[in-house]
């Protein structure tokens, strides 16, 4: 309950700072809900009224982390494991400088316990140990450690590499799956890595190879937001354009995101795909073939 009253105290905090917001509003009114009456249904309707403060007032917001980690933490102890992680996932690459970060990814590490996630569980530790070798727990996730030898870099690849079945060339789909969440790990524990950018691109294509279209543009947003400057930032606004166009027939969303990249990269080695796929949205395959069969004999010619 101690998580829970210092929510409401939170929450009688502000409400004496001015006016709220709506969605401030429905924090503190089903904080105290929750409070007289814990359960799966008050936690939800709280963890659903932060999730909507979130969306409509941003991460910047001084407020959001606050709720941020107060939802993973009301997710986790009504045991909605998946929902808690992808709140604390948002909190670790959201504000990596805090200082809690060790405590909060130890927190992750705990539920990946909870789940015997042993492969994911490597990932973590090697990653903790990486990052904060002082921390509180690294002696002790570094005596977890199964192989010491190898790096996180060697343990993904590893993953990948039992991805494809070469006997029958099908997909595992299981170690495919494995891979995408291996890497989110590694990036989410580790997001100052030098191939976090890297890891990430791979995982968003894996994804899209499992027809995962949502999880592979999350990846492509993760890259663009947190690493703009590097090459796959670039590459990854491209295929999400691409995505929209190819895969979910969402020309408007296509457009849009084909004339942010034209905009922001007018020199890429894409741009010239962009220029092209943009002029014939909602094109077919074997139209698309043609136009590009007819301009490759007209240079001939």
């Amino acid at each position: 309950m101690r998580t829970s009253a210092i929510l409401i105290l939170f929450a009688l905090f502000i409400a004496c700072k001015g006016p709220k917001s709506p969605e401030e509003q429905a924090v503190i009114e089903q904080s105290k809900l929750y409070e007289a009456s814990p359960s799966d249904s008050t936690a939800q309707k709280l963890v659903t009224a932060l999730s909507k403060f979130i969306e409509v007032h941003g991460t910047k917001d001084s407020t959001s982390a606050r709720y941020i980690l107060e939802a993973a933490r009301v997710s986790t102890k009504s045991q909605q494991w998946s929902q808690a992680l992808g709140f604390y996932k948002m909190y670790l690459v959201q504000y990596p400088d805090r200082k809690d970060q060790p405590e909060r990814l130890a927190e992750v590490i705990d539920i990946m316990d909870k789940l015997q996630k042993p492969e994911l569980n490597q990932v973590l530790y090697r990653a903790y140990v990486d990052r904060f070798k002082d921390g509180p727990k690294a002696a002790e996730y570094k005596a977890k450690i199964t192989n010491p030898e190898i790096t996180t870099d060697s343990l993904l690849k590893q993953i990948g590499l039992h991805m494809f079945n070469d006997s029958i060339y099908r997909l595992n789909e299981d170690m495919a799956r494995l891979y995408v969440d291996a890497s989110e790990a590694a990036v989410m524990a580790n997001p100052t890595m030098p191939q976090a950018a890297e890891y990430l691109h791979r995982a968003a294509e894996t994804a899209r190879t499992l027809r995962n279209i949502p999880k592979a543009i999350t990846l492509y947003d993760w890259i663009i937001e947190k690493y703009p400057t590097d090459k796959r930032g670039a590459t990854s606004l491209f295929l999400k354009a691409f995505t929209f166009d190819n895969d979910l027939k969402d020309y408007v969303s296509a457009k849009k995101y084909y004339e942010e990249f034209l905009a922001q990269y007018p020199n890429n080695e894409f741009t010239a795909s962009a220029k092209f796929l943009l002029e014939n949205l909602g094109k077919s395959e074997e139209e698309l073939k043609q136009i590009l069969e007819k301009k490759s004999k007209e240079n001939v010619q």
